[in-house]
């Protein structure tokens, strides 16, 4: 188990016209599980390729402990990585598992033993005589993460490994991942860009922005309730946060077509300054019937989710708003909603939250 310190990290390919990742600050306690989440091409594989030792970062150090490892060759780090596309040699799925120990200097008989206990840990061991290449995706990705196991290294980095297995067998490598975290207790960064994903196997979850920033570092919960920028609030959950341009002044937020009063202390200006008010979809209170405190709303458009469950998508002249509804509501009928407070988001103009 390694704890792994990211200090000041920035890395750029070209010699700093542009940068894949800037100013990264994170801790990986030792033994736990994390995620990586962001939009494709926002740092997440190049963060994990500069823990590793493939590439050296422009900017910023690399510790694992209290040891500075910035300047390591990946031989001597002691990590694992298994790549989204699974990495299998042509050889049977035994030999694959061996392939890493070729270099330890320890007994062949303790080299076929160590690959097959960790045949056993993820299942594979009714095909250790089977060419490894000749396998489905799922089963290769299992022989990858195996080698990945077998050298009993501290870090195990995974680059979007359910990408490429098939839907049906996706469930089995996530309960085999999250088996294995628990289980050996080592330090894992899980790279994704599917949220889901991220909630299921990251006790905290990093979210990065597309320009390659870290936005957000939290448990689920923190940052699906309390995102600290719009970004995050409309990335994570499905659908995204309701992000609505509007203004305050003193303790009215006037949305144009209509306003609602806040209590929440610190928010309110004396001068009319533009916010933008989140609030997800699940969160606003629909009624088909007039109530008081409730605003009008007309249906512009509904995504059926299935089993009862939808999508609507209301509009009040410029405002649109999405809310999650159980019954059947056609386009064109009228509605009243709520925004309750307690459930509200406010950000600044340039989408950086203020309460």
């Amino acid at each position: 188990m390694v704890k792994v310190t990211l200090s000041n990290i920035s890395h750029s390919y070209d010699g700093g016209k542009t940068w894949a990742v800037t100013d990264i600050n994170l801790v990986f306690e030792s033994g736990r599980q994390y995620a990586l989440l962001g939009p494709s091409g926002c740092g997440k594989t190049t963060l994990l390729k500069i823990i590793c030792g493939l590439i050296k970062p422009t900017v910023g150090k690399v510790y694992f402990e209290d040891i500075d490892v910035t300047d390591y060759p990946p031989e001597k780090r002691n990590v694992a990585i298994v790549f989204q596309f699974p990495v299998v040699y042509r050889m049977t799925v035994l030999e694959n598992l061996m392939f890493p120990l070729l270099n330890i200097d320890i007994p062949k008989s303790e080299k076929i033993k160590k690959a097959k206990e960790v045949a056993s840990l993820l299942k594979i061991d009714n095909l250790l005589d089977e060419p490894a290449h000749r396998l489905g995706p799922a089963d290769r990705q299992r022989v990858a993460i195996g080698r990945a196991l077998v050298r009993n290294v501290g870090i195990v980095l995974l680059d979007e490994p359910m990408s490429s297995i098939e839907p049906d067998r996706k469930h089995e490598i996530k309960k085999l991942l999250l088996d294995i975290g628990r289980g050996l207790k080592k330090t894992m960064v899980f790279v994704t860009h599917d949220q889901t994903e991220a909630l299921t196997f990251g006790e905290k979850i990093a979210v990065m922005s597309p320009n390659g920033r870290l936005l957000q570092f939290g448990t689920f919960d923190e940052i699906y309730h309390r995102p600290t920028c719009e970004f995050v609030g409309f990335f994570i959950g499905f659908p995204g946060m309701n992000i609505i341009e509007a203004r305050i002044e003193n303790d009215i937020v006037d949305f144009g077509p209509f306003k609602m009063r806040v209590k929440k202390s610190g928010l309110s200006s004396t001068t009319a300054r533009p916010i933008k008010v989140g609030i997800r979809p699940e969160h606003v209170k629909v009624s088909v019937e007039k109530r008081e405190g409730y605003i009008p709303f007309k249906v512009a458009y509904v995504e059926d989710l299935g089993r009862g469950r939808s999508v609507i998508h209301l509009q009040n002249e410029n405002v649109f708003i999405k809310a999650m509804y159980e019954n059947e509501l056609h386009v064109g009928t009228n509605v009243w909603i709520n925004l309750p407070e307690e459930y509200i988001n406010f950000f600044n103009e340039k989408g950086e939250r203020i309460g």
